[in-house]
């Protein structure tokens, strides 16, 4: 099973919130990130992003996600770093959700990519299958410039 197969069997269950024991919670200087469901390769993180923050152009080696879309104002950059404005998109929908609720980028799998959020913050779901390893946080299978010293101190007390 593809994430994209993934996403779509966990919201036919009627998205079930199962947070695990382990490796559960991971903070680094940008964002809060709530593992919400995990079964074996899959997970799904809940990440809660601090306005004006960004990310360097990064990569997660092994992991395929995808990015689903709750609220806020953020957006993904191609690997080249370019992102793309999405303020004509900052308004609600008649039952008063942000109207690109739901909206998802396409799967990637271990390719660079970067993230910006700006003056509203941001949250979104990560989808995710791990190929070779126990599912953990991307927070931490992270290849590239770090977001800071609690993002190097999570990544260092990782435990497998």
């Amino acid at each position: 099973m593809n994430v994209k197969e993934f996403m779509q069997s966990w919201y036919d269950m009627g998205s079930p919130i199962r947070p695990p024991f382990e490796h559960a919670v991971h903070c680094t200087d940008m964002a809060y990130a709530l593992t919400i469901y995990r079964k074996g390769q899959y997970q799904i993180e809940l990440y809660i992003c601090r306005p004006n923050t960004q990310t360097k152009v990064h990569s997660h080696p092994g992991i395929e996600s995808i990015s689903v879309y709750l609220t806020g104002n953020l957006t993904f950059a191609n690997p080249d770093g370019a992102f793309r404005d999405l303020s004509q998109y900052q308004f609600a929908t008649e039952d008063g959700t942000h109207v690109l609720l739901g909206k998802f980028v396409d799967s990637i799998d271990g390719t660079e990519h970067a993230l910006k959020v700006n003056e509203e913050g941001g949250s979104f779901l990560l989808f995710q299958k791990w190929h070779n390893k126990k599912p953990r946080s991307v927070a931490i299978e992270y290849d590239g410039e770090t977001l800071g010293p609690l993002h190097d101190e999570t990544i260092q007390n990782a435990v497998e």
